[in-house]
C-alpha cells in the first residue's frame, strides 16, 4: 500500500486501490478538490505533486502545468505528496 499526503488539507491516506483515482480517494475522505470532466481532458483537477510520481491507467489528452499531475485519472506509484 501507498501512502497519499494532502499536504495543505493535513491528510495522509491509505491507497488501496479501492479507488478509480486520487481524485475519488480525496473525495471519500472530505477533501475538496476541483476538477470537470473526470477523464483527464479538461485540467481543472490539476495539482502540483511535491514528491513521487503517479501512473495514468486510463490514459488522458489533457496538458497539465510543468510539476503538476491530473487527480481525476490518475492512481501513486509509491508513497506522494500533493500540494492540495
Amino acid at each position: 500500500m501507498s501512502k497519499v499526503t494532502f499536504k495543505q488539507s493535513g491528510k495522509t491516506l491509505e491507497w488501496t486501490g479501492d479507488h478509480e483515482s486520487i481524485l475519488e480517494l480525496a473525495e471519500a475522505n472530505g477533501i475538496d478538490l476541483d476538477f470537470g470532466c473526470r477523464m483527464g481532458n479538461c485540467t481543472a483537477c490539476q495539482q502540483p505533486v511535491l514528491s513521487g510520481e503517479v501512473d495514468y491507467p486510463m490514459g488522458h489528452t489533457g496538458v497539465p502545468e510543468e510539476g503538476n499531475q491530473l487527480l481525476c485519472c490518475s492512481v501513486p506509484k509509491g508513497d506522494v505528496v500533493i500540494d492540495a
